[in-house]
């Protein structure tokens, strides 16, 4: 059966970087879709019908980096629904799936005796020959990056490398930081009030400071601060998150209050620019997902509810 592409990708928008970072791996050897990197395939097209075919009939194998939340936004629905149908017909040969969670998870519905890939184990470049192997199995026919196209790619990284570097040395990039900190500011204000207009038992309430704010409600507190050095660099700028048994360090909070905060867990993310110009939240361990500041806050309540179910309701 001939396909349009060797591998489709389905992720998360935070997962973006992964997928790039694999895509970039076997890209030239094989024919990949990775949404970003084929938009003018599907401009001007029906955006669900051109998804559904990727990944119902035109991908030899799909890779799916899996976290919990994948199904249920508007794009991997549609992925997830391809696949199960295809599954339905073909059963589950074509399919990858990469667990991004801790521990390791996957959806219900995939046979228990299907394999998955752990990132953690195998590492982007031990995925990469995974899947290059796979597709040898389906029949696809890795080849050599020819010349031209290897300079090309090359030098495109090469340019980005140079236009990021640039930026995050520059007034502008820690002006774009400073700016991507005031919407993630906006964003909690948004996501606490739909979270307590949904179920205000937990009665998420937050706190703002210049370069910081804090969250407090039911379970334990949650901090985070953006702090930068520089005016004309992002070196050693991290956004740092933590988790605290109780109310976090603020000021005008009591002394004997605060006498006994002790910090319970740390995340840290760092400002960076995508391929595709946009800004997001980096974080900053391996594999190291990318968030837009709207789902950065999404992940910090959802971080706050996780610890108030695991540490006792």
């Amino acid at each position: 059966m001939p396909y349009q592409y060797d591998v489709a990708y389905s992720f998360m928008a935070q997962d973006e970087a992964i997928a790039a970072e694999l895509d970039e791996l076997l890209r030239g050897r094989i024919s990949t879709f990775l949404y970003s990197k084929r938009q003018e395939n599907i401009a001007g097209t029906d955006g669900e019908k051109s998804f559904n075919a990727v990944f119902s009939e035109q991908a030899r194998l799909v890779v799916v980096l899996y976290r919990t939340g994948w199904g249920g936004t508007p794009w991997t629905r549609i992925e997830e629904t391809a696949i199960r149908n295809r599954a339905y017909e073909e059963g589950y040969d074509f399919v990858i799936f990469i667990p991004l969670d801790s521990p390791p998870t996957v959806p219900r519905w995939l046979p228990r005796t299907r394999l998955w890939i752990g990132l953690n184990r195998w590492g982007v470049s031990g995925a990469a020959s995974a899947i290059e192997s796979r597709i040898q199995e389906l029949g696809g026919e890795p080849h050599e990056e020819s010349v031209i196209d290897k300079a090309a790619r090359i030098e495109a990284q090469i340019k980005f490398l140079e236009t990021r570097t640039k930026f995050l040395r520059s007034i502008e990039g820690v002006a774009a930081a400073s700016a991507l900190f005031s919407q993630l500011k906006d964003a909690i204000k948004d996501e606490i009030e739909q979270v307590n207009l949904a179920s205000p038992t937990f009665g998420f309430t937050a706190k703002y400071q210049a370069g910081k704010f804090i969250i407090i409600g039911r379970g334990p507190g949650l901090s985070v601060q953006w702090t930068y050095h520089y005016a004309n660099s992002l070196q050693d700028a991290f956004l740092n998150v933590a988790l605290w048994n109780g109310h976090p360090p603020w000021s005008g909070l009591s002394d004997i209050g605060q006498n006994h905060q002790h910090e319970l867990e740390r995340k840290q993310f760092e400002f960076d620019i995508k391929p595709d110009g946009n800004h997001c939240w980096k974080s900053t361990v391996t594999p190291n997902p990318s968030y837009s500041s709207k789902e950065l806050a999404s992940q910090l309540l959802i971080y706050c509810l996780e610890k108030i179910e695991t540490r006792g309701l």
